[in-house]
């Protein structure tokens, strides 16, 4: 079976991280590889985090998926620039996938979405959606759920998209889709998503929306008040970058 890179964008997240850690090498099947992407965390915390990579590497059997060594950088660029940092780092992987550091979507949501997505071959890119939907569940801060949902169709209506949930944290694409896209990657905040879908349609990839589980974890460092604001502009600005391609 062809293997699957799995990126964990990484910023002084080590608390919440350790418990996803042992989730991923418990439950993800031996084609999965494991990159942590570190975001210009300080010494301490990626000192941490090589502890942790290295005690887990400890006593892993056939099955478990590969640890590869942390990739660390010297200062914070933002989520966007963690995952494609990853992402270009390894070639030899023909599926490209990232998910957030807090484990809010679960290792094994996770090879549910993989394991649906190399069973459509019409796909080039699979973004997780959180939707409350018969047989799915959503766990998630009334308040936090609003605002998300208020954003999301700012969004929608801002760049075009006719996704219902572009941040949900896992996204999966082949190595030719990224290929197509990559020298136009810009954004390498919390609007690298937006970026990343506009860029895959554009360039001609099928993207499809898979609705995940999913569970609020305590100690985002979203501020969602300030960040919707930014990320809002930087949308329109993408928007223009993108639409502007091709002449």
């Amino acid at each position: 079976m062809s293997q699957t890179l799995l990126v964990i964008p990484h910023f002084c997240d080590t608390a919440r991280f350790g418990p996803f850690l042992d989730q991923l090498v418990a439950i993800l099947p031996p084609h999965f590889a494991v990159l942590v992407s570190d975001d210009g965390s300080d010494r301490l915390e990626a000192e941490r985090l090589c502890a942790q990579i290295s005690s887990k590497r400890l006593g892993l059997g056939a099955n478990a998926p590969v640890l590869l060594d942390p990739l660390l950088h010297k200062r914070n660029t933002g989520k966007g620039g963690a995952v494609v940092r990853g992402w270009q780092s390894a070639k030899d992987y023909s599926l490209l996938a990232f998910a957030d550091a807090d484990g809010a979507v679960t290792a094994n949501e996770i090879v549910r979405a993989e394991r649906y997505f190399r069973s459509q071959v019409r796909f080039d890119a699979l973004f997780g959606s959180r939707v409350k939907m018969l047989g799915r569940s959503i766990c998630r801060n009334p308040v936090r759920h609003v605002s998300g949902r208020i954003f999301a169709t700012l969004v929608s209506v801002v760049s075009g998209l006719p996704a219902y949930d572009t941040q949900c944290g896992l996204k999966i694409l082949t190595r030719q889709a990224f290929d197509r896209v990559r020298a136009h990657l810009v954004s390498t905040g919390f609007a690298f998503d937006v970026e990343l879908c506009l860029l895959l349609l554009k360039t001609g990839n099928a993207v499809v929306e898979f609705p995940l589980d999913w569970a609020d974890v305590p100690g985002s460092k979203l501020h969602l008040l300030r960040d919707s604001v930014q990320m809002t502009v930087d949308v329109f600005k993408i928007r223009r970058r993108i639409a502007s391609l091709d002449g």
